[in-house]
């Protein structure tokens, strides 16, 4: 290929790690993909993957970004169930000021359980030329040549210890990274770690409809948390095999259901229609817990000093509560950054890992602050003003958008990514928002 490179090592075949093969098998002459989870051949949750259960999901411009580098994606998986709806049409959002009426906005949303996803890309990724995939197999440490060069990686199985060599390794491990650990074993300093954790525990399980029912009239219905009075909410999305795939929320001392007679107790307990909906509905599932949803940033980019031949990306260095979806779209602008910096290089140069680590705490930056601001608030009996601040604003905006169908498409382009931070600056938006919603009906 000419460009010097040889063999990229993932760590992780989760939805971080395939996007960065993806990119890698282009770049380089040949990828291996190392995983501790035994893979199977249909879709599945697994165990290094315990949020699999609940409800998922793919953000617009995520979509856009999986779609460039897996041309086809979206019909492969409406192939296989996954419905294509406009998130203004398809949305029931019940919000603490009401719910905003339809309308059309020309962004469309595919919804699918996490397993289809993982399973379908996972076979795009084996399917390319560079990449072997080595499932069963859990890295231990770093192969090094010298504090300052990473040159592999040792990983073992059942059978025994293995060394994998590689110009460059990526961290895409997620939440149980171990990286920490193995640069303080090559000297390096421990990186500072902030945590925001909202304690907000998830109770998912999956419908079908029976047969001759209609499934529900909306294709998503969102009844999201707010502190401090709203400790319950919800969301559902319709999913492939004519499935209704719904994950109950519960904050600020509240406990999700644990039982089949608590979850639809709970749903009761909400002011939308999903109790009204699943009470017709067939359980195809045993009701799942999950409350890992601290989110978590490391900041390697202030590290004084970064070795040779490793990158980190993904939930490896920054993960958010599922809550707000942006897991799945981030891992492919991380991604996509990677893509693009293993281009602009010059011939024969190494991958500058610290400037990756630095753009890429760069590109999370919003997204910690979109999803940090309203989890302090349940955090903190006391917050600082800064997030008081925040919080109000993003209230008052949220307040604001079931009475003015130009603010509801503007946030929901913020929520999707399709628009930046500055939107929030646009002061028509600014005027209505300052000015106030309207009183509730």
């Amino acid at each position: 290929m000419g460009t010097g490179v040889r063999h990229a090592v993932v760590i992780g075949a989760g939805m971080a790690g395939l996007a960065a093969a993806r990119v890698l098998a282009d770049n380089f002459e040949a990828v291996t993909v190392v995983e501790r989870d035994t893979l199977l051949s249909a879709p599945a949750p697994r165990a290094g993957a315990p949020q699999g259960h609940h409800v998922h999901g793919l953000l617009a411009l995520g979509a856009e970004v999986y779609e460039e580098y897996f041309p086809g994606l979206r019909a492969e998986l409406e192939q296989a169930g996954a419905p294509v709806w406009d998130w203004g049409r398809g949305l029931c959002a019940v919000l603490p000021n009401g719910s905003p009426s339809p309308v059309p906005m020309d962004m469309p949303i595919q919804t699918f359980s996490r397993p289809l996803l993982e399973h379908v890309l996972r076979k795009r990724v084996m399917a390319l030329e560079p990449v072997t995939v080595r499932d069963g197999l859990a890295v231990t440490g770093l192969r090094t040549a010298g504090p300052g060069k990473v040159v592999g990686v040792r990983a073992k199985n059942g059978d025994g210890e293995d060394e994998i060599a590689a110009d460059l390794v990526v961290d895409a491990s997620g939440r149980s990274s171990h990286l920490p650990r193995w640069l303080a074993a090559l000297g390096l300093p421990s990186p500072r770690t902030t945590t925001v954790n909202a304690q907000i525990g998830y109770a998912s399980r999956i419908y079908s409809c029976p047969d001759g029912q209609s499934p529900p009239t909306w294709m998503g219905l969102l009844e999201p948390l707010r502190a401090p009075d709203f400790h319950k909410g919800c969301y559902a999305i319709q999913i492939e095999n004519n499935a209704l795939h719904v994950t109950l929320h519960a904050a600020g001392g509240t406990q999700p259901p644990h039982s089949d007679d608590d979850f639809l107790a709970f749903a009761k307990t909400l002011n939308g229609p999903i109790a009204d909906t699943i009470a017709g509905l067939t359980p195809i599932s045993a009701v799942r817990r999950y409350a890992r949803t601290v989110n978590q940033k490391t900041a390697y980019h202030r590290l004084p000093r970064w070795p040779e031949g490793l990158i980190a990306l993904g939930d490896s260095v920054c993960t958010f509560n599922p809550a707000y979806g942006q897991g799945m779209t981030l891992a492919a602008l991380e991604a996509r950054l990677l893509d693009q910096m293993l281009r602009s290089r010059r011939i024969r140069t190494p991958l500058d890992g610290q400037a990756f680590q630095k753009r890429l705490a760069r590109l999370t930056a919003f997204s910690w602050l979109m999803a940090t601001i309203p989890d302090r608030a349940w955090e903190q009996s006391h917050p600082a003003w800064p997030v008081k601040a925040g919080n109000w604003f993003m209230n008052r905006l949220i307040d604001t958008v079931p009475h003015d169908p130009q603010v509801y498409t503007t946030f929901s382009a913020l929520f999707h990514m399709t628009a930046g931070p500055l939107a929030l600056a646009d002061p028509r938006l600014l005027s209505r928002v300052l000015i106030g919603p309207r009183p509730s009906g």
